[in-house]
């Protein structure tokens, strides 16, 4: 019979035989690790910036007040976390005072203002209806409803580039009278590339507009305005014969690249550059053209923006102007110059024309 066998001793684990188990741990861990760091690092950067941009908004507050404008909300609650910074200000108002003015007092339901963690000076904000405005001296209110008003800014604190301002179904009452409603109305405003502070490109439009002296029936009116303004005085609360005092003061011009009111099937355009002279009068060249006149103030009337017998003059007019053409269709144009408080169609002296103010 055999000895039994001599027992043997295990064999110990070769080196090498770990090393794979364990780079695959690393594998792991290394990206995991690198991942909570980042969002810590994210995180603590978000809510510096957010401290900052908390910051920013009263200072803001605070220069705005400087120039006449009073921003207040009754809750204020700021968020977004992680991609973006969110403002939501429960009753947003705005009171402006200054000389010759009075004390107004602007307000919504609520605003809600968004920027992106990347893009902070682009904020972009959503209102809530109804709106009011004002009066604090006499006690008059005006509403405002929308089902959509939107406001887009570009800039820092000290200066805005540029702002947008669109609004959907609007419309404007006093004491339940529409004073003016619009299906869509839109406001541009930036400052012109390559220009001094002062110089402003300006666009509006509106669609589908009427008015408290709108008529039933009548047709909707839709407007558009482009222009660039000169020497525009820094936007602080003043009346409105302050700003136009030291817009003409300073040479303001400005340079009317089209406006156009088309309603009926007719349309009215403008171009041209006009400003005031040191006695406050009109002082340039206006070219208007216009088409389909008496489609244009049919409506025009049937809006109560002109007398209706005006309307019945729409021939004469269109053959007293110079042929030309709007939009391919058959046109009359009026070039109108003002100058030494006189008003010319063309060469044809047509009258003398007062200060506007």
């Amino acid at each position: 019979m055999s000895p039994p066998a001599a027992p043997t001793e295990p064999t110990p684990p070769s080196p090498a035989a770990g090393e794979p188990r364990r780079a695959r741990r690393w594998l792991i861990a290394l990206p995991v690790g690198l991942i909570i760091l980042a969002a810590l690092g994210w995180t603590g950067a978000w809510f510096y910036a957010a401290s900052r941009a908390t910051g920013e908004i009263d200072a803001w507050m605070a220069q705005e007040a400087s120039k006449g404008r009073t921003w207040s909300c009754t809750d204020r609650q700021f968020g977004g976390f992680p991609f973006r910074f969110e403002l939501i200000c429960t009753a947003p108002t705005v009171t402006f005072a200054g000389e010759g003015v009075g004390k107004w007092e602007a307000s919504a339901t609520r605003a809600h203002a968004v920027a992106q963690v990347w893009n902070p000076g682009h904020i972009i904000a959503e209102f809530e209806a109804p709106g009011r405005l004002s009066d604090i001296g006499t006690g008059q209110d005006l509403t405002a409803n929308w089902s959509l008003l939107q406001v887009s800014a570009v800039g820092t604190r000290a200066r805005a580039e540029r702002m947008s301002l669109s609004a959907n179904d609007y419309v404007l009452s006093a004491g339940g009278t529409s004073l003016f409603a619009a299906k869509h109305a839109e406001l541009h405003v930036r400052h012109t590339p390559n220009a001094d502070d002062g110089t402003l490109d300006i666009a509006a439009g509106v669609k589908g507009a009427s008015g408290a002296t709108s008529g039933a029936g009548a047709p909707p009116l839709d407007g558009d305005i482009e222009a660039t303004v000169t020497q525009v005085p820094e936007f602080r609360a003043m009346s409105p014969a302050e700003r136009l005092r030291l817009w003409q003061a300073a040479g303001g011009r400005v340079n009317l690249l089209e406006a156009r009111v088309s309603a009926g099937g007719g349309a009215l355009a403008a171009t041209g550059q006009i400003g005031l002279d040191a006695l406050n009068r009109p002082d340039g060249k206006i070219d208007l053209q216009l088409a389909n006149a008496p489609a244009l103030m049919n409506a025009l009337a049937a809006n109560g923006l002109m007398p209706g017998f005006i309307a019945s003059l729409a021939p004469v007019m269109m053959a007293v102007g110079m042929p030309g053409t709007l939009d391919g269709a058959p046109a009359a144009s009026f070039p109108f110059v003002f100058r030494n408080g006189r008003v010319a169609l063309g060469m044809l002296p047509l009258g003398k024309v007062g200060p506007l103010y």
